[in-house]
């Protein structure tokens, strides 16, 4: 009896390897564009989430950025270290929360190196043809079906 459906056809395995193509082009972007910045290629994914959701709590971040609590928490005490981002405790609720915003010297250093990542996607994403966004929503659906239904964690 035949196989009827290899892995290496199927749909997840053409995501697994796109994923790895796409972070290995990240990472060498970062080497040689960035690296002069001072901000590793996770510490600026976590700027950057910060930058976006403002709020955001120290396990909210770890969820999205598919990290642990613990790696979460090198990565900030690694950008409060360098002066990119500061915490403070704030009362919401009733409740103690540690907020986390960008410095002045953050906000230059992330907005640096969203003007170099910006003119590399720019010529990557050509191709999508203004569905990017139809693309992204696919990507996010598939990854929630699959973490939900296989009780998938990190950290």
């Amino acid at each position: 009896m035949g196989i009827k459906y290899h892995y290496v056809d199927s749909p997840l395995f053409k995501l697994e390897c796109t994923a790895k193509v796409c972070e290995r082009h990240f990472i060498q972007l970062f080497k040689k564009k960035v690296a002069d910045m001072g901000v590793t290629q996770g510490e600026f994914c976590v700027m950057d989430t910060i930058v976006r959701t403002p709020e955001i709590s120290q396990i909210e971040l770890a969820r999205l950025l598919l990290k642990g609590r613990a790696h979460i928490t090198q990565m900030l005490n690694s950008l409060e270290e360098k002066g990119l981002i500061k915490r403070v405790n704030e009362t919401k609720n009733g409740r103690q929360v540690r907020m986390t915003s960008l410095t002045d010297n953050g906000t230059m250093i992330y907005n640096s190196i969203c003007d170099v990542l910006d003119k590399n996607f720019e010529n990557m994403t050509k191709f999508f043809d203004g569905k990017e966004k139809e693309l992204i929503s696919y990507l996010e659906e598939i990854k929630e079906i699959i973490t939900e239904g296989e009780k998938i964690t990190f950290g």
